[in-house]
């Protein structure tokens, strides 16, 4: 069965020759790979070219004007052939077994629409991190973000091209969106264990304001839809999963206070079911639940917002 490796890079030539590399050393037999170049101008694509898997016309190497990693991927999604699409971004390595073990699981399992698989997180001071999934149960490991990554999953062409692909106008947790359209269709997951792709954290350098603020604002965004798709679907069905998003919609509303404590408000009125008590925590003291609990989510950041302006004023 073919399987398409699909690798978008943008400004990685220190890294992109490692993540080919380890592409081309699969042990799965029948394998395509299209590198797309997102606009680099750091010398990728003279990387690349020099390549001889490139050169030779193993590898097609392709190239577009700078779009975004979604826009990427989603070229190479065009032109893939495979039945399964292996996308490997640029900073990541897949481990030689990678590919054809979960087409294997993919066999058994029925040939699911994804693939979720387990990874190593590389810290930039080399140290490893294992990331496991939370098995068995998509709509939960969805909202707790232990569904896979980019690279570690395998993704059947075909479910992907039915919902449009990657989601282009996202400048964050694209791959979270994707995963949830997939859900919304009723695609089914397979679950493989093993620890086969390492992930690559690079440091990031500084954002806004501004674009953490959109962040949490996406956030806030995909979790209320799949909470409302939840309860479409039934409240007591997905008890469970309706009350964990309450409580990650409640600390991302909290992070967004930070900025705009109004909209947080207006955002809480609309997300969060009345009830609703937020549990003691890493981030959540009990001194703020007897806050909330006293004045509401409006009246507890008002209160802690006047606390701090007195302790900077005193300071």
């Amino acid at each position: 069965m073919r399987v398409t490796v699909v690798i978008p890079c943008y400004n990685v030539a220190g890294l992109v020759g490692k993540a080919l590399d380890s592409a081309l050393l699969q042990d799965h037999g029948d394998l395509e790979l299209i590198v797309v170049d997102d606009g680099s101008t750091d010398g990728t694509v003279e990387v690349l070219e020099r390549h001889p898997a490139v050169s030779g016309g193993r590898v097609r190497l392709v190239r577009q004007m700078n779009r975004g990693a979604s826009a990427a991927r989603n070229h190479g999604l065009r032109m893939a052939t495979g039945v399964y699409v292996q996308f490997l971004d640029a900073d990541d390595v897949l481990l030689p077994d990678k590919v054809s073990g979960q087409i294997a699981l993919a066999e058994r399992e029925g040939w699911p629409e994804v693939i979720i698989g387990d990874y190593r997180a590389v810290r930039p001071d080399g140290l490893m991190d294992r990331v496991q999934a939370l098995y068995d149960r998509p709509w939960m490991a969805l909202i707790r973000t232990r569904m896979g990554t980019t690279s570690a999953n395998l993704w059947a062409r075909e479910a992907l091209l039915a919902v449009d692909g990657w989601p282009e106008d996202l400048a964050s947790s694209q791959d979270y969106a994707l995963l949830f359209k997939l859900l919304k269709r009723g695609a089914r997951v397979a679950w493989d264990r093993r620890e086969r792709t390492e992930v690559l954290k690079r440091p990031t350098g500084s954002i806004s304001r501004t674009g953490v603020r959109a962040n949490w604002e996406r956030y806030v965004e995909l979790r209320r839809a799949i909470k409302e798709h939840l309860v479409s679907l039934g409240r007591e069905r997905h008890a469970d999963e309706i009350a964990a998003l309450d409580q990650y919609l409640f600390m991302a509303l909290r992070i967004l206070a930070t900025y705009d404590r109004a909209q947080a408000v207006k955002l809480y009125r609309t997300c969060i079911d009345k009830g609703f008590r937020p549990e003691v925590g890493p981030a959540i003291t009990e001194r703020y639940v007897a806050l909330f609990t006293l004045l509401g989510f409006a009246g507890a950041e008002r209160a802690l917002r006047l606390a701090r302006g007195r302790k900077q004023a005193d300071a």
